[in-house]
């Protein structure tokens, strides 16, 4: 098991040295380097993959479009699995985006990369929903400028903003324990404990607060993704190698629990075996990426690919509903999903290229005034490693 792990992850490194030598810090100037192409493809996959179950399942079978797709909605529903994708990827991306940072350093980061494209994508599709006659105040727009606006009262802009808040609660743990040194020392020995916590919880009890404050549900899904970056670092250990099983076999429980909910929201029906294989197929999808990243080179063609991932996930839904409305009477239910795919899409590279950026200088730069110092961006400083190509696997900071 060992060797095949090995030869999937790649030979074992040296662990890393606290200081960056200066041909490190050339390479870490190089944004491209710095990237996982294998994982920006895998990301882009799902989200095209939850735009599919959206604009072809969940709006036609909820009443929010006035379209449907027969034809291909019993594909399409399973496309929330993007989703799962997305959670599984990030424990591996911020698994590496920690080792190379403190706490302070990994939150700012964090905070730059999430927030910038989130007002934009949330003002935009307030202004949509008002065009389209949609009741919209200010206050729900205030709300959701904190990113979690249901807990000061207020609905989400858009419903996909449930998963950015497990996000940031997952990279609220990363940061206390960074800044507990618990990450450093005891990583391993905190995994054991959440899962066990997760497994009892999720099997037996079904707390909602535990949902929430432990992520419970999806805790399967991002502790494979740390324990498969640790693996690829170079632990070989029984013990690693036991918590990936357990975290693995946690998220079959959790595919369970998305028949459930499918039933629950939709009054539908879904493949339990089909969705088990798709937990299977999902960590395969992140070890072939990781396998393709190690061997293809990345460009800014794929790095954007990537990069847009993140906003055409917050723009798409709510937006793409009014789009797909509009656009239907005039050119047929097949054209106007195509159209509404890349008007989607080429905005959301518009605001990865462009707004989000401006955002983010804008924001350093105000911090930066009020401090009196300047605030971390994407680059990471800190570490190196002992050959040159891990160093964009730390640092592929894009990743959501």
């Amino acid at each position: 098991m060992a060797l095949n792990v090995e030869a999937s992850f790649g030979k074992r490194v040296a662990m890393p040295s606290p200081r960056v030598s200066h041909a490190a810090s050339s390479r870490i100037a190089n944004p491209v380097a710095e990237r996982f192409a294998g994982l920006d493809l895998l990301r882009l996959l799902a989200a095209l993959g939850v735009v599919a179950f959206h604009y072809a399942y969940a709006g036609p079978s909820r009443g929010s479009v006035g379209i449907d797709f027969p034809e291909v909605a019993g594909f399409a529903k399973y496309g929330f699995l993007g989703v799962d994708l997305f959670f599984l990827i990030s424990g591996f991306v911020i698994a590496a985006s920690a080792e190379a940072r403190g706490a302070a350093q990994f939150a700012v980061a964090r905070a730059l990369r999430l927030y910038p494209a989130h007002l934009v994508c949330m003002s935009l599709t307030a202004i949509a929903l008002l065009l389209a006659g949609r009741d919209v105040g200010a206050a729900q727009w205030l709300a959701n400028l904190t990113m979690v606006a249901p807990a000061v009262g207020q609905p989400f802009m858009d419903g996909v903003y449930w998963s950015i808040v497990l996000e940031i609660v997952f990279y609220g743990w990363v940061a206390l324990l960074l800044a507990t040194g618990l990450y450093q020392r005891h990583l391993l020995g905190v995994i054991a404990i959440w899962l066990a916590v997760a497994f009892v919880n999720e099997a037996f009890l079904q707390v909602r607060a535990l949902r929430l404050g432990l992520l419970t549900e999806y805790a399967g899904l991002f502790a494979a993704g740390l324990l498969m970056h640790r693996i690829r670092r170079g632990d070989r250990s029984l013990v690693a190698f036991a918590l990936t099983g357990f975290a693995f076999a946690l998220g079959l429980i959790h595919a369970a629990e998305h028949h459930r909910v499918i039933a629950r929201l939709y009054g539908d029906n879904l493949d339990i075996n089909l969705l088990w294989a798709a937990h299977v197929g999902i960590h395969l999808a992140l070890i072939a990426a990781l396998w393709l990243s190690a061997r293809v080179p990345s460009t800014a063609t794929l790095a954007a690919m990537g990069g847009l991932t993140y906003p055409l996930y917050l723009l798409h839904q709510q937006a793409g509903y009014l789009v797909l409305d509009a656009l239907a009477p005039l050119v047929g239910r097949w054209s106007a999903l195509a159209i509404t795919t890349t008007i989607a899409l080429v905005a959301a590279l518009v605001i990865h290229r462009f707004a989000a950026p401006t955002i983010r200088r804008v924001i350093q730069g105000l911090v930066a005034r009020v401090t009196g110092s300047s605030v971390a961006g994407s680059s990471v400083a800190g570490r190196t490693f002992a050959r040159p190509h891990q160093h964009r696997q730390a640092l592929a900071l894009g990743h959501r």
